[in-house]
């Protein structure tokens, strides 16, 4: 596919679509509105039923059953699955932040990939927080590769969801979004493509995985099939896994541009709703579209989870770095500018030491 066949499937940049919004809105304030009392009954019911759960299991384990567990909210309606602790529960309390989990489901029921979205409605921007897959993470009772972050998902993308709040000293998460490479292909191929430049030549072969992988240089168009080869590739990065994950960052700052100039939403959203199980209620999808309308793909960042490659017990882990270094850059994220610690590193450094100049040529 040609960077040229984009063009039929793609505006020029604008804000978000809305009118996917607009219609919704306007049929459930219809429904409120015929149906009196029992109409708004209804209708908050509509709007609090996690649309994309699949209820199969398909998310791992979980605690299924047909219980249900009334969560918190927030002011503005929005459920929280992990009430913040510590700094978040403290000075960023009244954060309006949307945080959600979004994980790439294995058929060995391993989070592949851990991404944190965090999305702010008062600046309109989005910071991707990576957790690398091999994260150690101590858990009574389990050892050797079932210390490695990605397998507790086993347990269900609730328990991922604790895990990775944990990891990032008490961060609140709002909702999950699981999906696995299949249901990726398939959403990717619902936006079109996405235009991506491929960084170098990649080519991996693994008979016994079903896995091929083979991708030339340059820019192109990539479809779903892919799209999901470039995600799982990395047996050519010199950091491994970690050259992966920033790569996967990138696709998904791309992907993200790739959705907000869309004139095929409906498409999208249609594929979203059969491939990804996740908790999110319509209510949640409505205000975040909402608040969303005008964002610029160029306020998304990415950032990972700052620590250092170890082997521990003959086995590859990444060891999180002390919490000093983990609630700068979640500073950077939720409250700048800040002060870094002298001896702190990772990709947010940059970003904070050059927005903290920028502003500081403005007093």
């Amino acid at each position: 596919m040609s960077m040229s066949d984009i063009s039929e499937t793609t505006k020029k940049k604008k804000g978000f679509n809305s009118k996917l919004f607009i219609k919704v809105f306007v049929l459930v304030f219809i429904i409120a509105l015929v149906g009196g009392t029992a109409g708004v009954i209804y209708v908050n019911k509509l709007l609090d039923a996690p649309i994309l759960n699949k209820g199969d299991g398909s998310s791992g384990s979980g605690s299924g059953g047909d219980e249900e567990i009334v969560r918190p909210t927030t002011p503005e309606n929005i459920s929280i699955l992990v009430p913040g602790t510590g700094m978040f529960a403290a000075e960023f309390k009244d954060s309006k932040r949307v945080n959600v989990l979004v994980l790439g489901n294995t058929a060995e029921k391993l989070s592949d990939t851990i991404m944190l979205f965090s999305f702010d409605p008062e600046a309109k921007s989005v910071a991707i927080i990576s957790v690398p897959r091999d994260t150690y993470y101590a858990r009574a009772g389990y050892s050797s590769s079932y210390l490695k972050i990605n397998s507790v998902f086993q347990n269900g993308p609730e328990a991922s969801a604790e895990a990775v709040s944990d990891v990032l000293c008490g961060i609140p998460i709002n909702y999950y979004a699981v999906a696995s490479y299949d249901g990726v292909a398939h959403i990717v191929d619902s936006m079109g493509g996405v235009p991506f430049n491929v960084p170098k030549r990649m080519y991996y072969s693994a008979p016994l995985e079903n896995l091929l992988i083979d991708l030339q240089a340059g820019e192109q168009i990539l479809d779903g099939a892919h799209s999901v080869q470039y995600l799982r590739y990395r047996k050519g990065y010199y950091d491994g896994d970690l050259g992966r994950v920033a790569a996967q960052q990138e696709f998904m700052k791309a992907a993200i541009k790739q959705a907000l100039n869309l004139n095929t939403l409906p498409a999208l959203a249609k594929s979203i709703v059969e491939n990804v199980d996740s908790d999110l209620t319509l209510r949640s999808i409505l205000y975040v579209a909402s608040e969303a309308n005008g964002m610029n793909s160029d306020n998304v960042q990415a950032f990972m989870l700052p620590g250092v490659p170890e082997m521990i017990g003959g086995l590859s882990f990444y060891v999180a770095a002390d919490d000093t270094k983990i609630t700068a850059m979640l500073r950077e994220i939720y409250d700048p500018p800040f002060t870094l610690p002298a001896d702190a590193t990772g990709p947010y450094v940059g970003v904070a030491i050059a927005k903290g100049a920028a502003e500081a040529e403005d007093l």
